[in-house]
């Protein structure tokens, strides 16, 4: 039988035809460069875009909606009181929204398509660190981490930054390796290591970490060469990561400086505990799935144990080098901060990591040799994948969130008001508080699914919030605004369950006529129909 990780396999299946035709093909994609990364990109793509769609928009997701369906100019008013971290990443997403418009899937699917670059660049990274068959299961594993699994459907930089991150270790790697003998070829890697610093960096801030992580490896290498008394290129690249991140983080100065001033954004991060260590353990790179948390480190403890056992290369940073900084600064450097100084430290904040731990557990599993052990290991990996994708792909999945139920109902009943009454209905609506989420309102839920609510009054607006400079939309109360409900037959209510507006809503509402004909109960949210 064809090992299909083996790339040394010419062997044919003694199968039916149907079967055979088809394993000849995979070997022609796998015998090409470009064929394990291909197959491990389309692998993520496909697990990340599937059924993307079906979970709610949420709170933080609305934020990319409201921010990058901004015009430039509205965009940088923003970035000068909040959100500066995320500024490149709204701009491209507001390209990206110029193209092809709105939706949940549109909002979506730049990160499904950055885990599948990501799972490509992983093959590219492992192989180079390592070898063929490790490239490949290494891609594999990271598309089946749940961290991955979740990123590939978020609307926020998490996906892409993870994406960049690769790349840019890749690039690393390979401008370390580059010897002086050919100085112009020294000079374009680090060049590249330099431009891609600065766009990661840019898209996810924290992603400098990996930036720190690259010259801990340089350390790394340097240190074990001149023990070992070897001679290697090492002061070579250490004079080009040096040069290249000091350009990139220069650079980055007033990003940096804008983002430190707007740190009240996280406020809601509490100061490390006894629980970040479970966070960092188990929610950082697995969401909360205990299997997986003890099979993925299992696998990476037997990774580390196997490339000491086999002696590290001197002539180039090896797997270890690379990727247990990697794996341990961006966390441990967050959590370090958080100790002495503003809480930053959150799971979700180390995304850009989770290539390191799946190399590692890729190393630990083909260290095993025997080719049975190796597909027995994928599949555990996908068995114990399967309930979390599941799970991430549920209607409430992301926080909670009922939006999608509530613009449902809205447009439902909407559409039944305009068959009863003739399409000249007027509907106007009050949002209310959202659960959890103070600084938002309601109206969250309609730019999240805008059509749902498309031509309706808002009766307490103040100033939108594209011309807030802020991320949301300032409001006056009720009272000052209640006259605006005039020549609306039917007006709309919807409010968090806990800071709850039915009673004073209805009760104003009740001094203009209207009286409630329907209410309905969503998770987190209540919604009433007043009518006149």
């Amino acid at each position: 039988m064809i090992d299909l990780l083996d790339s040394t396999s010419i062997a044919l299946p003694t199968v039916e035809r149907r079967t055979t035709r088809a394993w000849r093909r995979l070997q022609r994609i796998r015998s090409r460069p470009w064929g394990d990364p291909a197959l491990a990109g389309v692998f993520g793509l496909v697990v990340s875009v599937a059924f993307s769609w079906v979970p709610s928009v949420w709170y933080d997701e609305s934020a990319t909606v409201v921010s990058a369906e901004r015009t430039y100019g509205e965009l940088w008013a923003e970035i000068h009181h909040v959100d500066a971290v995320h500024a490149v990443y709204y701009a491209l997403m507001h390209a990206w929204f110029a193209l092809v418009g709105y939706s949940p899937f549109s909002l979506r699917l730049p990160s499904a398509v950055a885990i599948g670059v990501g799972a490509a660049l992983v093959v590219l990274l492992a192989r180079e660190l390592t070898d063929r068959r490790t490239g490949l299961v290494a891609g594999l594993l990271f598309v089946l981490l749940p961290r991955i699994t979740w990123a590939g459907t978020e609307g926020r930089s998490y996906a892409t930054a993870t994406a960049l991150a690769t790349a840019l270790t890749l690039v690393f790697v390979h401008a370390s390796k580059r010897s002086l003998a050919d100085r112009a070829r020294h000079r374009r890697w680090w060049t590249l290591y330099g431009v891609l610093a600065l766009l990661s960096t840019a898209v996810f801030l924290y992603s400098a970490l990996v930036v720190v992580a690259h010259g801990i490896a340089l350390a790394l290498w340097a240190r074990r060469s001149r023990r070992a008394s070897r001679t290697t290129p090492w002061k070579a690249a250490m004079g080009g990561w040096l040069v290249s991140a000091g350009i990139a983080g220069l650079l980055l100065i007033p990003l940096a400086k804008l983002s430190s001033s707007e740190s009240h954004q996280i406020g809601w991060i509490s100061k490390p505990s006894l629980a970040t260590v479970n966070s960092f353990l188990v929610t950082q790179w697995f969401t909360g799935n205990d299997g997986f948390a003890w099979f993925g480190w299992a696998l990476a403890a037997v990774g580390v144990v196997a490339v000491v056992r086999k002696g590290a290369r001197y002539n180039e940073p090896n797997v270890l080098q690379v990727a247990l900084p990697w794996l341990l600064v961006p966390a441990l450097g967050l959590i370090a901060v958080s100790i002495v100084s503003n809480p930053l430290y959150s799971p979700r904040y180390v995304t850009e990591a989770a290539p390191a731990i799946a190399i590692l557990m890729a190393v630990g599993l083909t260290s095993l040799r025997l080719r049975p052990l190796i597909a027995l290991g994928l599949v555990a990996a996908l068995g114990l994948s399967v309930p979390t994708w599941v799970q991430q792909r549920m209607p409430e999945a992301k926080d909670d969130s009922s939006w999608a139920q509530v613009a449902s109902l809205v447009k439902t009943e909407r559409a039944a008001e305009r068959k009863a009454d003739g399409p000249g209905v007027v509907d106007s609506i009050v949002y209310g508080y959202l659960r959890r989420h103070p600084t938002g309102s309601a109206r969250n839920i309609a730019y999240s699914y805008p059509s749902a609510f498309t031509g309706m009054v808002d009766v307490t607006l103040k100033t939108p919030a594209a011309q807030t400079g802020e991320l949301w939309e300032t409001r006056y109360p009720l009272s000052k605004t209640i006259d605006r409900v005039d020549g609306s037959k039917y007006v709309w209510l919807v409010t968090s369950n806990k800071q709850d507006l039915r009673p004073s809503v209805t009760k104003a509402l009740a001094t203009e006529g209207y009286h409630v004909i329907n209410q309905w109960h969503l998770t987190r949210v209540n919604i009433v129909r007043y009518a006149k």
